[in-house]
C-alpha cells in the first residue's frame, strides 16, 4: 500500500496560477491644522486602479484605500503581504505626504497623523519592508509619490527577497502635483496607456522600459517648479521584471502625402482610449525597423491601411498589409480617395469591408471607424491557417 502499481499514471501536478495584489494608498486630507491637505491624490489612485484592473495589461486584484487612518493602512499591509504566496507578485502605490525624521527615516502620512508626533501617528516605511520581508511573496514592486521619496529605503533592516521601486525623486528633492494629480504618476499612466513605452515591441513592459519612458517624458516637463528627478532601485533581480503587457495599438499604413491626415484620424482615436502606431514617431533613430513593424503589427489590435493612388504601388505597403494578414489581424482599408483596386489586391484581400472616409464629412467618418474598431475581435490562429490555405498563401 502506498505505491503506485506498475504502469498506472501519475495525476498531473495542477499549475499554480500567480497572483498579482494591488494595494493603493492615497491621502490628501489630514486632520492636523499643522499639515496641508493636498489635491488630486484621489485621482491618482482611481488612475491607477483602472489601469491595474485591466484584464489586457495586467488583471491585478486592487485594494485601494484613500484617506485613511494609520491602523487601517497598517491592516491593510499586513493583509496583503499575509495572503500573497511565493510565486505571487504584490504592487505598493503610496501617493499623499512623505516626511523626513530627524535620523533621515522617511514616513507616510495619514489622515490621523500629527506633524509633532511622526514616531506615533506616521507609518515609517521600515514598516512596510518589514512586513514585505516575513511575508513568502518573492517579488515586490513599489511606486512612491511623494516629496522625500527617494529616502525610503533609509534606515530600512533588511529588504525583501526581490523588489523594484520607483520614487518621484531622491530624499531631498519635492514631488509636483496639480489639481490632476501628481506629475510623476500622471507620466506613469500616460505611457501604460500608450505602447511607446514597449521600446522593443514585444507587447511586454518591463520595469527599465518604464524608467526609460519616465526620465524622458519628466526632462520634457514644462512645470517650472518641478524638482524631482525620478529614481529607480532594484533589489536581487536577476533579469528586467516584465510589469505589464503593453496595450495594443491600431496600426496605421500611409503614405506620406497622408500625414496630416493621418496625425488627425491618430489623434482623434487616441482621445476616444485608442492606441496608435504610426511609424514616424514610434520608430526611433538606429531601429531595425521591419523587425519593429513586424513585432508592432503582430501585436496590433488592427490594422488600419489609408487607401489612394499612391500606396497601392508601395512595397512597403504591401509587406506591411501581408504581415497584418498572416498574424490575423483585424484589416480596415480607408479608402480617402477613390482608386481602381488592383485585381491581385482585390483576390486576396478582397473579403475586408473597405470604408470610404469621407475627409468632407470626418467627425462622421472617425465615428464610423472608432465603433468598427471597438466592435472588432482578433481573429483566431485557425481562422487564419484557412484563409492560408484558401487564398493560395501557404
Amino acid at each position: 500500500m502506498g505505491f503506485l502499481e506498475t504502469g498506472a499514471k501519475l495525476e498531473k501536478e495542477e499549475k499554480y496560477v500567480v497572483n498579482k495584489y494591488a494595494l493603493l494608498i492615497g491621502t490628501e486630507t489630514f486632520n492636523d491644522p499643522a499639515i496641508s491637505n493636498l489635491g488630486g491624490v484621489l485621482k491618482d489612485v482611481e488612475k491607477f486602479s483602472t489601469i491595474l484592473r485591466d484584464s489586457e495589461l495586467s488583471s491585478f486584484e486592487v485594494t485601494s484605500l484613500t484617506n485613511p487612518l494609520l491602523i487601517d493602512a497598517r491592516r491593510a499591509i499586513s493583509d496583503v503581504c499575509i495572503k500573497a504566496m511565493k510565486d505571487d507578485i504584490v504592487f505598493f502605490y503610496y501617493s499623499g505626504k512623505g516626511v523626513l525624521g530627524a535620523d533621515k527615516s522617511f514616513y507616510l502620512l495619514f489622515t490621523d497623523s500629527e506633524y509633532k508626533f511622526q514616531d506615533a501617528t506616521c507609518m515609517e516605511s521600515e514598516f512596510v519592508l518589514s512586513q514585505f520581508r516575513k511575508s513568502e511573496c518573492e517579488t515586490f514592486i513599489i511606486v512612491i509619490d511623494t516629496c522625500h521619496s527617494g529616502a525610503f529605503f533609509n534606515n530600512n533592516r533588511g529588504l525583501p527577497k526581490s523588489l523594484v521601486a520607483l520614487t518621484a525623486g531622491d530624499e531631498n528633492q519635492m514631488a509636483m502635483e496639480t489639481e490632476e494629480g501628481g506629475v510623476f504618476t500622471n507620466t506613469i499612466i500616460k505611457g501604460l496607456k500608450s505602447d511607446y513605452i514597449d521600446a522593443n515591441r514585444d507587447g511586454k513592459i518591463t520595469f527599465s522600459e518604464l524608467f526609460d519612458y519616465i526620465t524622458q517624458q519628466q526632462s520634457k516637463s514644462t512645470e517650472s517648479s518641478y524638482e524631482g528627478s525620478p529614481k529607480k532601485w532594484e533589489w536581487n533581480v536577476d533579469k528586467d521584471l516584465v510589469l505589464f503587457d503593453s496595450p495594443r495599438s491600431v496600426f496605421i499604413s500611409y503614405q506620406r502625402q497622408q500625414s496630416d491626415l493621418v496625425e488627425k484620424i491618430s489623434q482623434s482615436l487616441i482621445k476616444s482610449g485608442i492606441s496608435t502606431f504610426v511609424d514616424t514617431k514610434k520608430i526611433r533613430t538606429g531601429d531595425i525597423w521591419k523587425e519593429l513593424l513586424e513585432r508592432s503589427i503582430k501585436n496590433a489590435r488592427a490594422f488600419i491601411i489609408v487607401l489612394d493612388k499612391e500606396i497601392l504601388n508601395s512595397e512597403v505597403a504591401d509587406w506591411e498589409l501581408e504581415t497584418a494578414h498572416k498574424h490575423g489581424v483585424p484589416i480596415l482599408p480607408l479608402a480617402v480617395e477613390k482608386v481602381t483596386i488592383p485585381a491581385l489586391f482585390q483576390k486576396m484581400y478582397g473579403h475586408y469591408n473597405r470604408m470610404d472616409f469621407d475627409i468632407d464629412k470626418y467627425e462622421y467618418s472617425i465615428t464610423t471607424v472608432i465603433e468598427h474598431i471597438k466592435a472588432l475581435r482578433v481573429r483566431q490562429p485557425e481562422e487564419v491557417a484557412e484563409d492560408k490555405i484558401a487564398d493560395g498563401t501557404r
